[in-house]
């Protein structure tokens, strides 16, 4: 039917998210003021219970079966039935196992066909909102999503909105311009009626300037009967993070892996970073020094660490906790470097994991002078030293 893809995620722990659940890597939060619950019996408005959320993709693993709607499903999404009134189709789940591969596909998706034609003549309008995104605090203020249709009807249509309440009739509702599949943009899949094309990405949507918390509106409008409307179906849905790419799953399973997702060529200085505030960043730097085995806890100025500094021409190595990154592979001035941690507890922050077997000095003396790309929060390490730790992810180039 349709190309499995391959997730590529982190978990941004830092932000105020942690953990997952089958239907995002997200922990719910708090319910948002003035927000109730449901009917969630597919037959009018549900509302859900309301979620902020920083980092998230919603790959819908949970889904057991067809015609789940999506308030059920994932806590914190609505969905209102505009119309009609006598109708309780809405935005809900779906499953498709193929015979050829043994692959089960899950997403969410709006349709108006009635194979019988008994819904000839009734015009449908179909919502299914998002949780809410705080774009404030994201450190990557951007959502993302991946569309497929069948059964191609030019009456049929899906739009895309930044709504400032998660309601269709919110106050602020602004229309975005957003790439959704249809006949000129879709792959062709290879399946026994050819009717549903592949997934198109929409790529990295900015929110920014849209608000400080927001929601995501996906209006779906179509004529009932036999074959008269275009199903759309829709899948990962990413805020706070990269787009991810397709790929060709394996039998049996869906599993995102856990691989970095960050847009290293976004990364700034370290001079930039020493003239920032306590704040997530991405940075990359010249590997110069480290911080000696059993050094102080504590400093109170740069001075006093100069002779606990492990240097390019020490030779040896014993730091194993940190290393020291600048903007000149040469630097030894200490008030232009940033210490970075490297034994961040991964329990805490997966983006950590392999930094310390892969990194520290001790181990790899041959990385002095590599570039260390490093996404992280920016904070002072040992009292009085300009870092970067809770990280998030890492990369090192040559």
């Amino acid at each position: 039917m349709k190309k499995m893809r391959k997730f590529a995620w982190i978990f941004m722990a830092a932000m105020t998210v942690a953990g997952f659940s089958a239907c995002s890597n997200t922990e719910d939060e708090p319910v948002l003021p003035g927000m109730g619950g449901g009917n969630g019996d597919g037959t009018g408005t549900g509302t859900g219970s309301s979620v902020v959320l920083t980092d998230t993709i919603y790959q819908f693993n949970n889904i057991e079966a067809n015609y789940t709607p999506i308030n059920d499903l994932c806590p914190g999404w609505t969905h209102e039935i505009i119309s009609p009134a006598d109708d309780n189709r809405t935005w809900q789940s779906a499953q498709f196992t193929s015979d050829e591969t043994g692959i089960t596909e899950k997403y969410i998706k709006a349709t108006a066909h009635d194979g019988s034609g008994s819904n000839a003549g009734k015009k449908y309008e179909l919502w299914m909102i998002s949780p809410a995104l705080n774009v404030k605090d994201a450190a990557n203020k951007v959502f993302s999503f991946y569309s497929e249709y069948a059964f191609w009807k030019e009456s049929s249509s899906l739009e895309i909105y930044v709504l400032n309440e998660p309601k269709s009739t919110a106050s602020s509702k602004e229309k975005l311009n957003v790439k959704i599949a249809n006949p000129e943009n879709s792959p062709l899949v290879n399946n026994d009626n050819e009717l549903y094309k592949g997934w198109v990405a929409s790529g990295d949507i900015s929110l920014e300037g849209k608000g400080d918390i927001v929601y995501i509106g996906f209006r779906y409008v179509a004529q009932g009967g036999n074959k008269n409307s275009t199903t759309y179906c829709i899948d990962d849905f990413a805020f706070g993070r990269a787009q991810v790419e397709h790929y060709l799953g394996e039998s049996g399973g869906d599993t995102p892996e856990p691989t970095p997702d960050v847009d290293w060529s976004k990364a700034i200085s370290v001079a930039e970073v020493l003239a920032l505030d306590e704040q997530v960043v991405t940075v990359k730097g010249y590997i110069v020094g480290t911080l000696k085995k059993g050094c102080p806890t504590a400093f109170e100025t740069l001075t006093e660490v100069a002779e606990y500094v492990e240097m390019q021409d020490a030779g040896t190595y014993t730091g194993y906790s940190t290393v020291i990154i600048a903007d000149d592979a040469n630097e030894t001035d200490l008030t232009k470097c940033l210490w970075v941690k490297t034994n961040d507890k991964t329990s805490d922050y997966p983006g950590a994991a392999g930094m310390t077997s892969n990194i520290s000095l001790d181990k790899h003396p041959e990385n002095i002078g590599k570039v260390l790309y490093v996404q992280g929060t920016h904070r002072a390490m040992f009292t009085a030293l300009p870092g970067v730790r809770d990280i998030l992810d890492w990369k090192l180039g040559e």
